[in-house]
Order: C-alpha cells, then structure tokens, then sequence
C-alpha cells in the first residue's frame, strides 16, 4: 500500500529503482579537503576548501531480469538526483568503488555499492 500523508511532512521513500537493483537504500556524503592558513600566532585566519567529492552508498536486491552488471572503476549513472550541496561546478563522474553481493538460502541476492562522485573528473574512453 502507498504511503498516505497527513500533516507537514518531508520527503518520502526513493524516487527511482537504479538499473539492476530494486533499491532499498541511499545514502549521499559531501566533503571536501581543507588547508589553513595560520598566523605567527598560529590563529586560523584563512581556509581553502579544495577536493570536493561525494561518496555514495546504496543497497538493494538484484533485480531478476537485467540484473547489475556494473563493474569496479567503472562510470556509474544514477537514476537518483544527487542533491545540489556541491560547490563545484555541475557535472562531473561518478565511480564504482565497490560491489559486494550477498546470497542466502531464504532471502533474495542483496547488493550493496559504494562510488565516489568527482565533480571535474569527465568520463571517456
């Protein structure tokens, strides 16, 4: 049954299954590299923030027709928008870290993946 809302609420479930995967979790980590500068005193009075990324976990089952078949250090497209927290310039790729799928007597095939999302790095062959 669908989830009915009554009252303010925010938002609800996961807008899209990814490609291969019923999906039951996703999860967007944003950071970044820091670098002070400091004064004789060794007071903060600058900061660069450099090296934006975002690392990006999902789990599901595997889907029983056209299963995942993504591979490790390969481009992953999401189905999911990535929320805008970066301050970099839109774009960029995103890549597979790691795949761990899990197989049990009485339990559907489970997936998980980690990428990490670099904002200057473009995808090419």
């Amino acid at each position: 049954m669908a989830a009915t809302f009554l009252g303010t609420t925010g938002n609800w479930g996961i807008t899209n299954d990814e490609t291969g995967i019923i999906i039951t979790d996703l999860a967007f980590d944003y950071s970044n590299q820091e670098k002070t500068v400091l004064n004789k005193s060794g007071e903060i009075i600058g900061l660069a923030l450099y090296q934006e990324k975002v690392e990006i976990k999902l789990s599901g089952l595997v889907a029983k027709t056209s299963a995942f078949s993504g591979k490790i250090g390969a481009a992953l497209t999401l189905a999911n928008t990535m929320p805008a927290h970066l301050q970099a310039a839109s774009g960029g790729t995103t890549i597979i870290k790691q795949i761990n799928r899990a197989l049990n007597n009485e339990d559907f095939e489970k997936i998980d993946i980690t990428a990490t999302h670099y904002p200057f790095v473009t995808s090419g062959a």
